[in-house]
């Protein structure tokens, strides 16, 4: 579990418990509740309890937490492709960290009775003055509180992370993007509330600290190397999730007959755009990111602006763009939008004639234009559709409902092509461990094994022998063909930092530990020889001879010369085994097991020495003749 009770901890609960207590005797109950009893069935949120409480049970039981609170099962939950099922419909509601879950359950906390609160558990006009269902009986499922409250709610929050999940960016965890749906749903009917709550989920997050670590002791040391936080936030999911949010605010707002004052969604939205990030727009080459702020506030702008409209906008007709023409001279509405589908549609057939002309693969170009096509063909089609289909000019309001909805679609459909992926081969290497359908290995340099099911052939690149769905990556590798699964279960900058790591994989119903161990010697004025070793079923590399021997690099050679002779250290063959040393007079070389330290060994009338410093184990060699000790190399030393 994530804490015990210490007095700090039972001081922090009971001092919030009596401060919230005060206020809610101090400003009566009656206040509270009559805020909430029209809306609420007995005052309680009961919908956003009951999606709290699955997160937290799947986090805990699915998930392993039960087990290792602070180290979930992962792998098996992830979208890592469309024809992994199990990741589609799991991803949604799976969290990464105790961290993980807790930021998400407290936005959930803070939004969800927001947009409860808007729903309601009582349909509209269905309630008698004490706050009781006057008419389930006819009315159907919806009409009942209980079933608007425990299931409908529910539901519809997870069916926004099912939506963010399948149309997220490539791999994707957690419950944020329908975290970011609650938000916009909520702004659109309570922007001020909106606003207010995400002060409140902050709030909740310190608390949550608070709580998991009332002391915090922190000592300077330097870190393994890592990508920018922003660098790893699910941005899409959350634009994606908002948007859809949005638009199901809007609908109910027209079901409702409601309209909120246009500044105060104006301004909702650019506050909680801006607090929360919904700026975040991110790109990635290898091992370099680029976040474009500046163009993610113009469309945070942009969206505050065009979300005013669609909510309290004006019901007048677009005005039209050639009005103050002479009318003999005025083309029609509907010639000026068969002229316009005309142009786009020239405009794609050539597109499409230039790309099966080019030398790369049209799908690359057709896809694109086809996507940017439909969108400029959006404005046209109200005036080219029969007139029974729409009864009246296109308004503003409705002009902005759609430019959102377009924006929608821009932001979810690129996602489509990136997420139907199969794992195409086995593991790299030959070193490594199997289990349960998982093979982990590691190796250096390895060419990512997901490929696209549609081969798009060639891609434009700026080196002609450079394939873009070829990228190479090098740590701990985990791959499963039958889930779709290839990817990194550690760095090799990591393992190099630490020296250790834990992979967990595992399914609905099991989990398995394979645990990750390297080994190496940092040779004077060369790169470094070392080794990595796995071992399934515990959490460290045990010296039983149980592990496996995954990896092992080349003999590395020092950069100093020995009476003419060259000294190189290389790993073992197996696991556990000790490091050789290699002696190369430019007729033979001679081989030796590494000397404990302490302990010498000898090649020739060379004498090896391993020596322990403040620093850390140092290799030295001294010939017979001299007394001089030459640094041969250091012992890898880890965080």
């Amino acid at each position: 579990m994530p804490f015990d009770l210490d007095p700090t901890r039972i001081v922090l609960v009971l001092a919030a418990l009596l401060a919230l207590g005060f206020v809610w005797y101090a400003e009566g109950r009656g206040r509270w509740r009559a805020l909430v009893a029209d809306r609420f069935l007995y005052g309680v949120p009961w919908g956003t309890l009951v999606t709290v409480a699955l997160l937290v049970a799947f986090y805990a039981v699915v998930q392993a937490g039960l087990r290792t609170w602070s180290e979930p099962l992962t792998l098996p939950f992830i979208t890592w492709s469309y024809f992994y099922p199990t990741g589609l419909l799991t991803a949604g509601v799976a969290h990464g960290s105790p961290a993980h879950l807790a930021s998400n359950t407290a936005g959930t906390v803070a939004l969800a009775p927001i947009a409860e609160y808007a729903w309601g558990h009582y349909p509209p006009g269905r309630t008698d003055r004490g706050g009781r269902d006057a008419g389930t009986a006819a009315g159907g499922p919806l009409a009942r509180p209980w079933f608007r409250a425990v299931v409908v709610f529910p539901a519809a929050l997870l069916l926004a992370a099912l939506l963010t999940a399948v149309f997220a960016l490539g791999p994707g965890l957690g419950f944020s993007g329908a975290v970011f749906a609650i938000a916009g749903f909520a702004v659109v009917n309570y922007p001020v509330a909106t606003v207010v709550a995400v002060v409140a989920t902050s709030a909740l997050q310190v608390l949550y600290e608070a709580l998991t670590q009332p002391v915090v002791r922190e000592v300077l040391e330097v870190g393994p190397p890592s990508p920018p936080a922003w660098a790893g936030v699910g941005f899409q999911a959350h634009l994606l999730g908002f948007l859809l949010g949005v638009l199901a605010g809007l609908a109910l707002l027209r079901r409702r007959g409601r309209r909120p004052a246009g500044d105060r969604i104006f301004f909702g939205v650019l506050l909680f755009g801006m607090a929360q990030a919904l700026w975040l727009l991110v790109l990635t080459d290898d091992d370099v990111f680029f976040l474009y702020r500046g163009a993610g506030v113009v469309m945070v702008f942009g969206l505050a602006a065009v979300t005013m409209v669609a909510v309290a906008g004006s019901e007048r007709p677009v005005p039209q763009v050639l009005a103050a023409l002479p009318t003999s001279r005025v083309p029609s509405r509907r010639r000026l939008a068969v002229g316009w589908l005309l142009v786009l549609a020239v405009g794609f057939l050539a597109g499409v004639v230039g790309a099966f002309l080019d030398e790369y693969s049209p799908i690359v170009t057709i896809a694109p234009l086809a996507l940017l096509v439909g969108l400029l063909a959006l404005p046209a089609l109200p005036a080219v559709l029969p007139d029974r289909w729409i009864s009246s000019p296109l308004s503003r309001r409705q002009a902005a409902v759609g430019v959102i909805l377009a924006f929608t679609v821009l932001v979810a459909v690129p996602s489509v092509p990136l997420n139907m992926l199969v794992v195409d081969g086995g593991p790299p290497g030959d070193g490594e461990v199997e289990v349960g359908g998982y093979a982990v290995t590691y190796e250096r340099n390895a060419t990512v094994g997901q490929t696209p099911v549609i081969d798009p052939g060639p891609l434009p690149a700026e080196d002609e022998t450079e394939d873009q769905f070829e990228s190479e990556l090098s740590g701990v590798i985990v791959v499963n063909d039958d889930r779709e699964i290839w990817t990194l279960g550690a760095r090799d900058y990591t393992l190099e930092h630490g020296g250790n790591a834990t992979v967990e994989v595992g399914g609905l119903d099991w989990r398995e530990t394979v645990a990750v161990s390297r080994t190496g010697w940092d040779v004077i004025g060369n790169d470094t020889a070392y080794a990595v070793d796995l071992e399934v079923g515990t959490d460290t590399v045990s010296e039983s001879g149980d592990a496996t021997r995954s990896f092992a690099s080349e003999p590395i050679e020092a950069a100093v010369r020995i009476d003419g002779r060259s000294v190189a250290l290389a790993p073992g063959d197996g696991a556990g085994d000790p490091f050789e040393l290699r002696v190369d007079d430019g007729d033979s070389v001679d081989a030796v097991a590494v000397p404990s330290v302490n302990e010498t060994a000898t090649i020739g009338d060379l004498e090896f020495t391993a020596e322990e410093g403040e620093d850390g184990i140092r290799l030295f060699a001294t010939p017979d003749a001299s007394d001089t000790e030459v640094l041969v190399a250091e012992r890898e030393t880890y965080e």
